[in-house]
């Protein structure tokens, strides 16, 4: 190598040779990366209770979810799942597919197809009569449409076309009695515009489960879908070549794809990234001088290839002791720790180092290292290690003085980590994600970090962690190191937390909450009107707040003030906020009531499938109300609605089937609703279930079973299983005769608007004597009866108004103090004028039942 004397004409000559070696080789270009959410659905079901196990779908779903983790989904899994189960894992999903760009479902276990639909079985289905599929199953119809709504990219996988091992050949399937499709496999799945639906054999055929711990198709792809860089339509052809291998033929994977765009579950990430040109000085006469090579950046952490295209043609250079020959091959990792020999090599000289640096996806990038044999380099070589120390022992204080807790609100979006810049001092240093939450996502901006990716110092500040729904009050650690240096690792741990708003006034059902929610009479207006206030100020982009503090509004009894947040969440997408609103309309609350409003505004939410506004709008097409009558559409509707879990639709269902509401009776039926309510622990089914046992309509009469039942739904709350306990203690029906029993479920019917609940007890009062205190509180409850009487109650003569015209004026004015003692001098004047007695008994008694916030009907 020649010598130079000027820096110039040697920056120069670098550059010149810079330029010559990168034009040398092939240029990659990396694959630009999906943008958005991944989200997945994991499903394996092995272990079934009465149908025959299946040996790999529990091991399969495992293993895929570990592969979609690391193709940056966001998993939600369910292992051995029974039918309730199943529809927590199913609704946990959807409420996390909002705005995804692709939503994924992977199903293994047993499968159905009856009318030509798909039904994922879980484990505690036994299939054995007609009425099961409707009740035991999960029809996957169901969780494709709502995800072809919120993503926009859907990609079915179903292992799930095993033979046909169920008891029952027939089904109901809504008003139709369904043959069980052919009894191998599954029916076939059209695809719609940015789907693909991939099957692990023919429509119609079985797939095998194979000789090992995995199917054959999961364990294919699980192969497949992990190389890198690979199009998902090509993954799946080399899956097809796989499967037809390993199974000599007998099965054949099976795929109908309308994909729009290319789809790759591990795309490319950016090229690796080195410096150009670097420059380095060696001591002169040296014999062996390590090299301060700066080392290749990849930011997923991959495995590098260096390959050496050119040596220095003076000095030696070596790694591990041993020379090195132009073209070897060697781990990244080794570039930074290559030796050089200067002796015998004039002062000045400076030879080259070539080479390229390529990852497992086919990129490569070049650089140029410059060695300068200098006298003095020996001490520029010092002040390097030195600062070096300096900066590992900044970064090891820094890792020391990362927050050991973070906690991030679930259904935000990306909620800050919060931790600090890295030192200037540290600056140079990258860091390795060694432990990552396998719930959730995390991002460095808005790039999707995994386990094993390269963090610059850069990207720290920039961390933000996004808990997945549902996974409240779990910890999720993760873990930096230094990516190039042995320091002692730090571990941050998320810990996901319900806001306030969500805790107070989240609603049950809701596909795009985060949380179970609860009841309308279970919000606390105290509590949730602030919650949600401070909800709404704090993520204003987000309307599921905007929506439950409009709950928390109706709960503090503005319905005014509530009917305009909730339009103002619907118009900003939350979809609850359709059926709330149908719902005002349908009761009359701050609005006119009408039912053709009412049914127009549900149709729109069912069309988006929530489950409130199926119910509704399918109860509105079945009997006509405020809209055309539908009732094929009515039922198929309200099935959806139950299919979610909402048992408002299970009873429904269920009293439609019961009394053959138009279609004929079917009391077998119509149980099988009312036990999956039950099993939901759903008070009304509860009560609905004790009434069939009561009076033997539609089973054998059991009291006992009865009376368990109704005590179960009086406890939970329903507002008229007191007064049937209370009928069956007063009348000695399957218990001994108990008044004392008999006035307690009856008075706590009545306080929760039960008309016959108050009638009742006025007429047991009435019939104890002619005593002052009884005939008062006869008159007590007449009024109530009156007061809370509705339309539809079954008393069109109303018996309480009649009835308390019969009793004495003196008791009456002994109930009128009663009330009055409840009320304020204010709220007393509010009361509209009256000469007549029984008319201010019956204001007074709804008055103070209004003041006391009773339960309320939730039907």
């Amino acid at each position: 190598m020649p010598k130079f004397h000027h820096v110039k004409r040697l920056c120069a000559y670098l550059l010149i040779i810079a330029a010559m070696l990168l034009s040398i080789g092939t240029a990659f270009a990396a694959i630009k990366e999906e943008s958005g959410r991944r989200v997945a659905l994991v499903i394996g079901n092995s272990v079934y209770k009465t149908l025959p196990s299946l040996p790999n779908p529990a091991n399969d779903v495992e293993e895929v979810a570990s592969t979609l983790r690391a193709a940056g989904f966001d998993v939600t899994i369910g292992v051995n799942v029974d039918r309730i189960g199943l529809e927590d894992t199913v609704r946990r999903f959807l409420r996390s597919t909002s705005n995804a760009e692709a939503g994924l479902i992977y199903y293994s276990g047993h499968g159905i197809q009856v009318g030509g639909q798909n039904f994922l079985v879980p484990v505690d289905a036994t299939l054995e009569t007609p009425y099961d599929v409707e009740t035991q199953t999960m029809p996957l119809d169901l969780i494709l449409n709502h995800l072809k709504q919120n993503s926009r990219v859907q990609l079915i996988f179903l292992d799930a076309c095993r033979n046909n091992p169920f008891n029952a050949q027939k089904f109901w399937m809504a008003e139709k009695l369904e043959p069980v499709g052919a009894t191998r496999g599954l029916a076939r799945i059209d695809s719609d515009l940015g789907s693909l639906i991939a099957f692990s054999t023919e429509p119609g055929q079985v797939a095998l489960d194979g000789t090992g711990a995995l199917s054959p198709y999961s364990e294919s792809f699980i192969k497949r879908a992990s190389e890198p860089n690979k199009e998902i339509r090509q993954v799946l052809t080399d899956v097809r070549r796989d499967v037809i291998a390993m199974t000599n033929g007998k099965q054949v994977p099976w795929e109908n794809s309308s994909l729009m765009d290319s789809f790759y579950f591990i795309p490319a990430p950016p090229p690796p990234s080195v410096e150009s040109m670097q420059q380095v000085s060696v001591p002169e006469g040296a014999a062996t001088t390590k090299l301060p090579i700066a080392p290749p950046h990849d930011e997923t952490g991959s495995a590098l290839l260096v390959t050496l295209n050119q040596l220095p043609k003076t000095g030696k250079l070596s790694f591990d002791g041993k020379p090195v020959e132009q073209g070897a091959k060697m781990p990244a990792a080794a570039l930074t720790a290559l030796s050089y020999d200067s002796s015998g090599v004039a002062a000045g000289t400076v030879g080259l180092i070539g080479y390229t640096v390529s990852d497992p996806y086919g990129q490569a990038t070049q650089g140029v290292v410059a060695i300068t044999v200098s006298a003095d380099a020996g001490a520029k070589l010092t002040q390097l290690e030195q600062e070096k120390q300096v900066r590992l022992a900044d970064a090891d204080a820094y890792l020391k003085t990362l927050p050991r807790h973070v906690d991030t609100t679930i259904g935000v979006g990306p909620i800050k980590a919060g931790l600090p810049e890295v030192p200037a001092s540290a600056a140079e240093m990258t860091f390795k994600v060694a432990a990552l939450p396998d719930k959730g996502m995390l991002r460095a901006g808005d790039r999707v970090i995994g386990l094993g990716h390269v963090l610059e110092s850069a990207d720290i500040p920039l961390l933000s962690y996004e808990p997945q729904i549902g996974t409240e009050n779990q910890p999720f650690a993760l873990t930096l190191q230094a990516a190039n240096d042995d320091l002692p690792p730090a571990t941050v741990t998320f810990k996901p937390v319900l806001d306030a708003c969500d805790t107070a006034a989240a609603a049950p059902l809701d596909l795009q909450g985060v949380t179970s929610g609860k009841l309308p009479n279970e919000i606390d207006p105290d509590v949730a009107l602030p919650a949600c206030t401070d909800a709404v100020k704090a993520y204003p982009e987000v309307a599921r707040f905007v929506y439950q503090l409009g709950r928390a509004q109706l709960a503090n009894r503005d319905a005014k003030t509530a009917f305009a947040t909730i339009k103002k969440a619907m118009d900003a997408g939350h979809v609850r906020a359709i059926y709330e609103l149908s719902s005002l309309y349908e009761f009359g609350a701050s609005v006119p009531r009408d039912a053709a409003k009412a049914s127009e505004i549900a149709k729109g939410g069912a069309a988006k499938g929530d489950p409130f506004a199926l119910h509704s709008y399918g109860k509105a097409l079945y009997y006509g109300r405020g809209t055309k009558g539908d009732q094929q559409l009515g039922l198929r509707l309200m099935l959806q609605a139950a299919d979610l879990g909402h048992t408002y639709a299970m009873n429904e269902l269920g009293y439609i089937f019961l009394n053959g509401i138009n279609v004929p009776a079917d009391p077998e039926r119509a149980i099988r609703f009312y036990e999956a309510g039950v099993q939901r622990n759903d008070i009304y089914s509860l009560n609905n279930l004790a009434l069939v046992y009561r009076f033997g309509k539609g089973a054998p009469q059991d009291l006992p079973k009865a009376l368990d039942l109704f005590t179960r739904a009086a406890e939970g709350g329903q507002p008229y299983a007191p007064t049937n306990l209370g009928r069956m203690y007063r009348d000695g029906i399957g218990v001994a005769a108990d008044k004392a029993e008999a006035v307690k479920w009856l008075e706590m019917g009545a306080e929760r608007g039960d008309y016959w609940g108050a009638l009742d007890r006025a007429v047991l009062a009435n019939e104890e004597g002619s005593d002052a205190d009884s005939l008062a509180t006869a008159a007590r409850y007449f009024a109530l009866a009156t007061a809370i009487n509705m339309p539809g109650s079954g008393d069109p003569k109303n018996q309480a108004k009649a009835a308390l015209k019969t009793l004495p004026s003196a008791a009456k004015k002994i109930a009128e103090k009663t009330f009055v003692i409840e009320l304020t001098t204010q709220e007393q004047k509010a009361l509209p004028k009256t000469k007549s007695l029984d008319d201010r008994l019956v204001q007074l008694a709804k008055a103070t039942w209004v003041k006391r916030n009773p339960r309320y009907d939730l039907f």
